[in-house]
Order: C-alpha cells, then sequence, then structure tokens
C-alpha cells in the first residue's frame, strides 16, 4: 500500500513537471526574446520588487529567505512580495516581507493559478521582478518574465528568453552562498546571510513547554532526530540506524525526540513498538508548531532533507546525513552545522561521533548552573585522541578542493 501511494506521489511529480515544460516551451515559441536592458540598480527607482523561487520543496523556499534580506537591506522602503508555495506562505511569517502570493503544484490547478498569479502580478506594476532559485529554471523564468516588471532579472541559460537583465551563474554550487553572490552581481550590496526564519516570542515559548512536556522536563540537551527523507531518491537511512543512535544518545545522557513528517508515518508504529515510553516518537504536521519544537532543542539530525535547512534557519545546530554525494551543493557551511557523508554508506557510529562533538560544542547548562557532560563527551574534554575534530572532518573532501 505505502510503496503504491509513493509511486503515485511519483508518478503526479513527473507529470506536473511534464506540464509545466510543455506549457513554457509553447510560451518560448510563441513570444520574442526580450532584449537585454542596461540598468544600475543603485541608481534606479526602485519602489515594487518581486522576488520569484517556484519549486515545491520546503528546503528550496527556506533557502530563498537570505535574498529576502539582503534586497530589504538594499531597498529599505520598497515594498517586496514573494512567489512560491503554500509553505513558504506558511514559514515566511515575521519577515520581511509585504505579500507572499501562493502557486499551486498540482494539474490542473497549476494552470489557472498562474492565470491568476500572472493577473495580480500585472496590475500591480512592479519594478524589479527576480528569480532568486540560484539556477536557470523554467516556471522561475516564466513568472518573472511574464510578470510585466521593468526589470526583469534572472541567470543566463536556456530558459533566459524572458529576462531583460541577464546574470552570469555564481561561481559557487552550494546553496547557501548562491544567492548572495546572485545579489552582488546586479551591482547590490551583499553580505553572507544564511537562511533565516523568525518565530514569535509566543510560538517559542509554547514549542519550550512542549519539548520540556515530552522529555519530563529533564535537563539534558535535547536531540531531535528526524527518521524521514525521500526514500525515491535513496536520501533516507534504515530506520534501524536512528533507532541505534536514540539508543546511543539515550545511553550517553542525551533526550532524543524522535520526529516524523507525513511520507514517514508508516515508521511510528515500529519506533513506538521497541522503545515504548523511552523516546517521544511526534507526528506534527502544522510547520509552525514543528518549527517552535525544533527551535527548543539542542541539537538536531536528518538525512538530506527540508529539514535540515529548516533547523539552520532556526539557528539549531545540526548533522545533516548525506547518503548521496551531493554535500557539495546543498550541505549547509560550518557556521551552521556539521556534514557527514561516507562513499558507499554512513554508519551509525560515525554520525554518533559527529552528534557528540556537537554536544560538546553546545554544554548545555543544567539548573543547578553545572555543564552537562555525557560520559563519551567527559572522554574527549579530557584531551583524549579526537577532542580537535573539526566540524568538516567527518565528510569527504568538496569537489571544488580536491587535487
Amino acid at each position: 500500500m505505502r510503496q503504491s501511494e509513493e509511486g503515485r506521489i511519483a508518478f503526479r511529480y513527473r507529470v506536473d513537471r511534464w506540464v509545466n515544460a510543455v506549457v513554457t516551451r509553447i510560451m518560448g515559441w510563441i513570444t520574442p526574446r526580450s532584449s537585454e536592458q542596461p540598468v544600475n540598480f543603485r541608481q534606479a527607482e526602485i519602489k515594487k520588487i518581486l522576488l520569484v523561487r517556484r519549486v515545491f520543496r520546503m528546503g528550496d523556499s527556506i533557502l530563498a529567505t537570505s535574498a529576502i534580506f539582503l534586497f530589504r537591506k538594499n531597498f529599505p522602503g520598497s515594498k517586496i512580495d514573494f512567489v512560491g508555495p503554500r509553505i513558504s506562505k506558511v514559514l515566511f511569517e515575521n519577515l520581511p516581507v509585504d505579500h507572499r502570493y501562493e502557486v499551486f503544484p498540482s494539474f490542473p490547478k497549476v494552470c489557472w493559478s498562474y492565470l491568476t498569479l500572472l493577473r495580480q502580478v500585472r496590475q500591480t506594476k512592479y519594478d524589479l521582478a527576480v528569480d532568486v532559485s540560484g539556477s536557470s529554471a523554467a516556471s522561475g523564468s516564466f513568472i518573472v518574465g511574464f510578470s510585466g516588471a521593468r526589470f526583469r532579472v534572472g541567470l543566463k541559460g536556456k530558459w533566459d528568453r524572458w529576462f531583460n537583465v541577464r546574470l552570469h551563474r555564481p561561481s559557487t554550487i552550494n546553496k547557501y552562498r548562491k544567492l548572495p553572490e546572485l545579489v552582488g552581481s546586479m551591482g547590490l550590496e551583499t553580505e553572507l546571510i544564511f537562511p533565516t526564519l523568525v518565530l514569535s516570542p509566543e510560538e517559542i515559548e509554547g514549542g519550550r513547554k512542549r519539548s520540556q512536556a515530552l522529555i519530563h522536563r529533564d535537563e539534558a540537551p535535547i536531540v531531535g532526530v528526524f527518521v524521514g527523507g525521500r526514500k525515491t531518491r535513496g536520501k533516507r537511512w534504515a530506520r534501524e540506524n536512528f533507532l541505534k543512535l536514540v539508543t546511543q544518545l539515550r545511553a550517553e545522557g542525551a533526550r532524543s525526540i524522535i520526529l516524523v513528517g507525513p511520507e514517514e508515518r508508516e515508521l511510528i508504529p515500529y519506533f513506538r513498538g521497541v522503545l515504548g515510553h523511552r523516546v517521544p516518537v511526534l507526528f506534527e504536521p502544522n510547520a509552525r508548531s514543528f518549527a517552535a519544537l525544533l527551535a527548543n532543542g539542542h541539537l538536531f539530525v536528518a538525512c538530506d532533507s527540508g529539514l535540515v535547512h529548516l533547523a539552520c534557519a532556526l539557528g539549531v545546530r545540526t548533522v545533516a546525513n548525506f547518503l548521496k554525494d551531493n554535500f557539495d551543493r546543498w550541505g549547509p557551511p560550518a557556521d551552521l552545522g556539521r556534514i557527514v557523508h561516507r562513499e558507499g554508506a554512513v554508519s551509525v557510529d560515525v554520525v554518533l561521533e559527529a552528534c557528540r562533538h556537537e554536544l560538546l560544542r553546545i554544554s548545555p547548562v543544567r539548573a543547578d548552573g553545572s555543564a552537562f557532560d555525557c560520559g563519551a563527551c567527559r572522554e574527549r574534554r579530557s584531551g583524549s585522541p579526537g577532542s580537535s575534530l573539526s566540524s568538516r572532518e567527518t565528510i569527504t573532501t568538496p569537489k571544488g578542493l580536491r587535487g
């Protein structure tokens, strides 16, 4: 039953992509290529800005938040709106965005939603529209191109015909660094701003109370462990590996909370049956409630997924387990977390070692003021071999740095 559902989702995803590609290609045949428009964005009058990130995965939307802060810094008094999926409309509350447009992902809604979107966008009469995907994407190019904005900005490539300001591709392939470089290539002020989400004080307090209730107000560090990942892409660790990890973390003094997403709900009976009440297993469908719970943890562990980017955007140190050789592109920088990768497979011991070193960095304080120490961490703090492990020594060398 579960395999049938996954197959249906994969088929629908392929159909949606095919429909989008066909519509975009037809529009490309019947519309002329836009002429290049020279512009100095520091001097141009820009009052209304539209940022577009159409891809529907959570991680893609979160990674686009750095562009929001950079454009707000360059144009503090301008209206800045964002086009993205429903999840961005939910997560982007409290960000410096004036309006958020939603695009539906699935056929046939995608057809009329594009028409509605473009009508609303064109009525607003934007001065600047920018594809902030960091790549040459058909759908983003289409929305920016038909936005009616004076300046339509995106990367040079296969789908650049509707832009009138075409940018060279960023030199970096890492998604955390692409958008700051893209903004700089427009001649605007830029800096390395990492993706950021903002929760209200009430949301944070609600997440704190909930997490404390789950671990019975223990003073030990809280480690959130997401047991999901896109199984069809080979990004999900075996459930036995997660079980061994949380069991060992508990034995060493940490308190884990197993987090389950919609695509992993069939794993709930397995973990609850084996772990009982020793480790809570939680499915939280509300994205902001999930984020509030995550924000109150000391450490987050997950395979390559959108939740890695969610944790990083909330400022939670993250151990990102990459089963594929794509960490150069999607992995968080050492400022935000630790990437774990091994050719072939990642062992539980390697991930556990990364968690130990992250817990050493955090060193949460107990109620009596004493620092927390798990047994394994005490051995490393005493100066035993391995205590100086850096944030990226648990991965293979990034491609751009290989000899």
